[in-house]
């Protein structure tokens, strides 16, 4: 069976089941197989995933939402060189369809390998997602016996994605964000994200995926997070990193929003140095809207925001990042503190 046979077989098991309700997955083997071409696929890219181009949808958290990553697939089409998509990590934990999301990709990637890119959230390792709902999802639809084989098959890609991306207009891209370890991009270029298979094995590994933004008062740059991994970075450690690394923002995911998406780290003229996005509309029950960015090819980004039924909410914003000035002061919330 040739690769794209293999893929469009599960991607038709899937269809098939979002009116049946009942996911019938092939054999071990099959399955196997699914995994090891993605794999293939994923060690073709580097660890920060450069040079992309053209217009591209950003999709945040999805956490087994199977009907909302279907809503957004079907409304801007498969990938493809005029629409493209970057996909920032959690996709599986919580939600009750974590192995039709998570195949779906695989499938995807295989398929159209150019044209989507797949990085790792923090629930992209076993340790998490053995706690937080894949595990039982896998044995309960599964079975004892098959459902533990297929969760490690899944998590034995895991380490395989990158952990971050740069879009057109030198926009930094990431599941958490970055910390006091993360200062320049040799930083993310030299991981050796293969061996990656806990959080233990790289603290900038873990900083990225479990980092979130956040203001920081007295000048901090960086303090420990109340999550017990990663960082909680400043507009300050934003703004030098960007700087310094010629980037001009940095779009984000890991946190729900109830609008689902948020203006997270923003300057004192209104620059906004951090976005975060969230793509799995009532999340948890807890009634947020979901969102996807749409970056064009200078760099330019419009929001679509959609709630639980797929019904589009009316957004004007849009938003085109510039360079970073370090000379700007920054909010309030923070005391003044010169970075120069």
């Amino acid at each position: 069976m040739v690769n794209s046979d293999l893929a469009n077989k599960f991607i038709s098991l899937i269809e098939e089941s979002i009116d049946t309700g009942d996911l019938k997955l092939p054999n071990n083997a099959t399955m196997n197989d699914l995994c090891t071409l993605f794999k293939e696929q994923l060690k073709l890219e580097n660890t920060l995933v450069e040079n992309l181009h053209g217009n591209f949808i950003v999709v945040g958290d999805l956490h087994g939402n199977f009907q909302d990553l279907y809503h957004i697939i079907t409304k801007y089409g498969l990938p493809s060189s005029s629409v493209k998509y970057l996909f920032l990590g959690d996709y599986v934990d919580r939600g009750e369809k974590s192995l039709e999301v998570y195949i779906y990709l695989m499938c995807l990637k295989i398929l159209y390998p150019k044209f989507i890119t797949l990085i790792r959230g923090n629930h992209e390792y076993t340790i998490t997602c053995k706690e937080y709902g894949f595990l039982d999802e896998c044995i309960s639809r599964l079975g004892v016996m098959r459902g533990p084989a297929v969760f490690k098959m899944i998590n034995d890609t895991f380490p395989y994605l990158p952990l971050a991306a740069i879009l057109p207009n030198k926009i930094f891209c990431v599941h958490g964000g970055i910390s006091s370890n993360v200062n320049t991009l040799d930083d993310i270029r030299n991981i050796n994200r293969f061996e990656i298979d806990t959080w233990g094995k790289s603290v900038i590994a873990t900083d990225l995926t479990w980092g979130d933004p956040r203001y920081l008062k007295n000048g901090v740059m960086t303090e420990s997070s109340d999550r017990g991994l990663g960082e909680r970075y400043s507009l300050a450690k934003a703004k030098r990193f960007l700087y310094d690394n010629e980037l001009t923002s940095i779009i984000r995911a890991h946190e729900v929003c109830e609008g689902g998406w948020e203006k997270s780290l923003v300057d004192c003229k209104g620059n906004i140095l951090c976005m975060t996005v969230f793509s799995a509309a009532n999340y948890c029950g807890l009634e947020n809207h979901a969102s996807v960015l749409a970056v064009d090819n200078t760099g330019g980004i419009s929001i679509d925001v959609f709630d639980s039924n797929g019904d589009e909410i009316r957004c004007n914003d849009t938003f085109e990042f510039g360079p970073i000035d370090l000379n700007l002061l920054i909010p309030p919330e923070e005391e003044i503190y010169l970075l120069l």
